[in-house]
């Protein structure tokens, strides 16, 4: 098997995207929810990963213990790479969603089936890896996965997509508590750990904020702005507002985009279980804003 792990887990990535059924909105005629994938890799052994023991939290896994459980047969792997990918909405869904108040219902559905494709890319990555002699496991598809409340952090997971992309250099932390990539904060995020010798260099990841979170907002803040519920001030963001505001949108949307649109089901993971649901979002605050399709920094 020849290229590296990177340009392998990118190929299969934009091979998913043209081939899915999952990729097409029935109800905005066919169009595509996102566009080609960036993707980053990283050292699983890199110490970057123990500072999520403290960055995100006590329960965060490590790459090699995951992937000594799931890939290797408990024996301890001898190399260990993490490959991490973030998908951009496309341009016509992240023009709809520049907002007020509301999100909009093109990107409320392609947010919502969105979730499914990227657990779609999720099961089928390591199947398609493994025919190819890598061995792999996906996070986010193990029984150890968590996303849950937490007394310190307000909501925590044992598996960070946000973290790990930055570990991988995909982008750094804006003021929303966004990721920013090169094509912009409005990317839904995925990663996987292989066991093949890690790719050359350690990524170029710089301080992990952004210039908006390092001087509390001066350079931009338009994100503080776009908010409803002023849930992004100077030090960040709160995140329980953020929540509720995602739990109200549900509450208004959900019945009626579930009787006129088609949505699809994905797991949603909570404390520990893993029930089918739907997730709508808001991205309000990436919408109209510099960092809307591109790294401004």
């Amino acid at each position: 098997m020849t290229g590296s792990l990177r340009d392998i887990v990118a190929g299969v990535i934009a091979e998913v995207l043209r081939e899915s059924p999952t990729n097409r909105l029935d109800d905005f005629g066919g169009q595509p929810v996102f566009d080609r994938p960036l993707v980053g890799t990283a050292d699983g052994d890199d110490p970057v990963f123990e500072a999520f023991l403290t960055a995100v939290g006590p329960r965060h896994l490590m790459p090699r213990e995951i992937l000594r459980t799931h890939a290797s047969g408990n024996a301890e792997p001898a190399r260990v790479s993490v490959v991490s990918w973030a998908l951009p909405f496309t341009q016509e869904i992240r023009l709809s969603n520049r907002s007020r108040e509301w999100p909009s219902a093109l990107y409320s559905v392609s947010r919502n089936n969105g979730g499914t494709l990227l657990h779609e890319i999720g099961r089928r990555l390591p199947a398609i890896l493994g025919e190819r002699g890598i061995a792999s496991v996906v996070p986010a598809e193990t029984p150890e996965y968590g996303a849950f409340r937490d007394p310190e952090r307000t909501f925590s997971s044992t598996w960070s997509e946000r973290h790990v992309a930055y570990a991988a250099g995909l982008g750094r932390f804006g003021l929303n508590g966004s990721l920013i990539t090169a094509a912009g904060a409005n990317v839904r995020l995925g990663s996987l750990v292989a066991n093949r010798t890690p790719d050359t260099g350690v990524p170029d990841r710089g301080d992990h904020r952004a210039p908006c979170l390092e001087s509390g907002g001066r350079v931009c803040g338009l994100c503080v702005e776009k908010c409803p519920v002023r849930a992004i001030g100077s030090g960040g963001l709160d995140k329980s507002r953020c929540n509720e505001r995602r739990v109200a949108i549900r509450e208004r949307s959900l019945d009626a985009y579930l009787r006129d649109y088609h949505l699809a089901a994905s797991p949603i993971v909570k404390s520990g279980r893993r029930d089918p649901g739907y997730s709508l979002g808001c991205a309000v605050c990436q919408a109209g804003v510099p960092c809307e399709d591109r790294d401004p920094f």
